[in-house]
């Protein structure tokens, strides 16, 4: 899919158009604030676009699960992490349920996503995308910036 065509199909859904972190409801404990400086704290990086919704990847079937939904992403660049066309990632969202019409995206939204490898390994083992705006509606300025900063 078209990053034209992910942006008509969620237009309707979400301003993506503008920018900025995901909402997460002021709900969110932040271990960092976002910035590009601890961007690059962050286990990996990169400009993708929903392509599914699904099961948590993280979730090893204890009272530890998150039930958090698996989001899988078409990758368009990789700043940091990984080298995959296609990653599955767990997203924390706002709302109380992990439906579609419960997110605040789309298949076809294009999102920057960041994160950590939730359980230590290698930054794609058991993958989240943190919150409290390290993840991002896409806009081309931030991820420029991310691009720069991955180059550092």
């Amino acid at each position: 899919m078209d990053a034209a065509a992910g942006e008509t199909a969620s237009s309707e859904h979400v301003a993506q158009d503008e920018g900025g972190p995901l909402p997460d409801g002021g709900a969110a404990a932040c271990v960092e604030s976002y910035s590009l400086d601890t961007l690059q704290n962050r286990g990996f990086a990169f400009d993708g676009i929903v392509v599914r919704l699904g099961p948590s990847v993280t979730d090893r079937g204890d009272d530890g699960d998150l039930n958090l939904v698996g989001v899988t992403f078409q990758v368009r660049e990789w700043f940091d992490g990984g080298d995959a066309d296609e990653v599955t990632v767990d997203l924390q969202v706002v709302g109380e349920g992990t439906a579609e019409e419960d997110l605040p995206f789309r298949v076809g939204t294009r999102l920057l996503v960041s994160g950590e490898a939730r359980w230590g390994g290698e930054p794609m083992d058991s993958p989240i995308a943190w919150g409290c705006g390290f993840t991002r509606y896409y806009d081309e300025e931030t991820a420029k910036a991310w691009h720069e900063s991955a180059t550092l």
